[in-house]
């Protein structure tokens, strides 16, 4: 036939579904590969928009392997993307980049976290403070001020 997809038919998103099955048939053989749980969570979050199970697969790679910087800043975003809640995420992308200093996909998406929170702050707050404030650079990190 002609097309994509098996029956003919052009693509109709239907080799989503069969992604989906092909990572829940290797997640069975090895439940608790970090790869596999930390790529079909971001299956799951990307393209099915699953937060649950993206959270719940995400969960399980970090508890498989605590020390891997890119599950946790994707665990990171996922918080970010469907909670909006800044502190926890943030906590994740800290983890993340203390896991991974040198990994310039958990350094990039740390920073468009930033990005987006400052922005969101901004943009939701009232300016109500004074402009000399409104201006001012955060302080630096506890972890690069030196104690005198």
């Amino acid at each position: 036939g002609r097309g994509g997809g098996k029956d003919g038919r052009e693509g109709t998103g239907g080799g989503r579904s069969e992604m989906g099955a092909y990572y829940q048939e290797m997640l069975e053989a090895d439940p608790a590969n970090p790869l596999l749980l930390r790529n079909y969570g971001k299956f799951l979050h990307e393209v099915e928009g699953d937060v649950a199970g993206a959270e719940q697969c995400y969960g399980r790679a970090i508890l498989a392997s605590p020390g891997d910087g890119e599950v946790l800043s994707l665990y990171g975003k996922l918080i970010w993307d469907a909670h909006r809640d800044e502190s926890r995420a943030g906590a994740y992308f800290e983890r993340a980049v203390e896991a991974s200093p040198e990994d310039c996909y958990v350094l990039g998406s740390y920073a468009h976290f930033l990005w987006d929170a400052e922005e969101e702050e901004e943009t939701s707050s009232p300016t109500t403070s004074p402009p000399s404030q409104q201006h001012r650079p955060p302080p630096p990190p506890p972890h690069l001020v030196r104690a005198y």
